[in-house]
């Protein structure tokens, strides 16, 4: 009850924010008190610019694109079904990912 776990479901509404600290990233603001509920394992961010493990599960990423959690363990991927997409989202692509898997900067807007 009240622990943070990473996705692994696609259009997960449980999504909170993403991991920070990727790709040469550094976190910014940590927000933690030890020894309590809000100690966690790793810095979440829920605001600003983070790097993202990025799938092409839902097609190729482009610049603008709203991401949501994917069905790969601790991935995201392009947001296409709006019905779904509705509290799922991560926030909106700044770069893009045309094959493969890899990182995508992320503008975080939970919605």
């Amino acid at each position: 009850l009240g622990q943070l776990e990473i996705s692994s479901k696609a259009y997960d509404k449980k999504v909170a924010g993403i991991i920070s600290g990727g790709n040469g990233v550094n976190p910014g603001l940590t927000l933690k008190q030890r020894d309590s509920i809000a100690s966690g394992e790793y810095p979440v961010a829920v605001a600003g610019r983070v790097w993202v493990y990025s799938t092409l599960e839902s097609g190729p990423i482009h610049v603008g694109d709203l991401l949501t959690s994917s069905s790969t363990w601790g991935y995201a991927m392009k947001a296409v079904d709006p019905l779904k997409a509705y509290g799922a989202v991560i926030g909106k692509a700044m770069t893009s990912l045309e094959e493969d898997s890899g990182w995508v900067l992320v503008l975080i807007s939970l919605q």
